[in-house]
């Protein structure tokens, strides 16, 4: 019996001591990548291309069993400015060392202007982005056997705003084994095709052999909207709020093309900024490659055959 618990012992600990072997390699992974990261941004710097950009941060963490990763406590600084941003916690599901899995997600909490960059604004906006907290969810999941992708965004700033949206794609096979294939690439070879002239035309060239099913767009305001107007017009950077309402209520009534039921639902939320919904659900899936082409444009002329078309519908608060 003592023989049978010593050796279930012995088997736990080889267990627990794999597990944090894995975790281990994987977090040094992430910090390579990093690295990697940074070399990149300041190669691309050298050339001109981008400001010299460099990523730091306080932890990293990885749990392979449920394939969680997350970078805590990040600094983004820019050569000659300083740091110029932070956030608190950076986090994805699903992530495979050179793969690409078929379900995955990412959170981001707590984007931040960075104090250095805010006492350059005057004292007010300073006041008011000093408050601004910046969270993102991505989720993405590919269904092999029938080559359909789903993806959405949810992007928030604190609880007082949110803009979101969501995709359902068809005929995404070959899209998805162009990813696929450039994801079990070293990340040097990755950033070597990346920078590559060819690249964004083969990305199109794979793209369009998709097409889109339906798709949502939300926007829903809790009073950042007139937050924002209000610091605006007192900085003398746009006009009050009442203003602006009222040039966009005759940009809309002055529209004749544009349908009375969406001419009234815009008019509420203009009126009264809280919620708006717009959903599109394609009959048939839109070919991305007849809409690169123009073909559907000489078919669809007016707002109401695109309304149709699309079975496009709008609702407010």
């Amino acid at each position: 019996m003592n023989k049978v618990v010593v050796g279930a012992g012995i088997v736990v600990v080889a267990a627990a001591a794999g597990f944090y072997y894995a975790n281990s390699q994987a977090e040094k992974a992430i910090k390579a990548q990093i690295e990697l990261a940074n070399k990149s941004y300041a190669e691309l710097a050298a050339t001109g291309m981008m400001p010299a950009v460099s990523i730091a941060y306080q932890g990293v963490s990885a749990n392979v069993l449920t394939s969680s990763y997350s970078v805590s406590g990040i600094d983004v600084s820019v050569a000659g400015m300083g740091q110029v941003a932070t956030i608190d916690k950076v986090t994805a599901v699903g992530l495979k060392p050179q793969g690409l899995a078929d379900k995955g997600s990412a959170e981001l909490v707590g984007a931040k202007v960075a104090p250095a960059m805010l006492a350059m604004l005057p004292p007010e906006m300073s006041e008011f982005i000093q408050g601004v907290a910046l969270h993102a969810d991505y989720s993405y999941q590919y269904t092999p056997a029938s080559g359909e992708l789903y993806f959405s965004q949810v992007t928030r700033i604190n609880d007082e705003f949110s803009l979101s949206y969501n995709f359902s794609f068809a005929q995404m096979q070959a899209l998805w084994a162009f990813a696929r294939n450039m994801s079990e690439k070293t990340p040097e070879e990755q950033q070597q095709l990346s920078m590559s002239d060819s690249y964004m035309t083969d990305v199109m060239a794979n793209l369009v052999k998709g097409a889109l099913k339906n798709g949502e767009l939300v926007i829903s305001n809790n009073g950042f909207i007139e937050r924002l107007v209000a610091m605006g017009s007192a900085q003398g950077q746009m006009p009050p709020m009442d203003a602006l309402q009222g040039m966009a209520l005759m940009a809309v009534t002055a529209n004749e093309a544009l349908p009375l039921e969406f001419k009234e639902s815009l008019t509420t939320f203009i009126n009264q900024p809280e919620k708006l919904q717009l959903n599109v659900n394609f009959a048939e899936p839109l070919s991305f490659e007849a809409l690169q082409s123009g073909q559907l444009m000489t078919e669809l002329q007016t707002p109401e055959q695109i309304i149709k078309f699309a079975n496009l519908t709008i609702a407010v608060n």
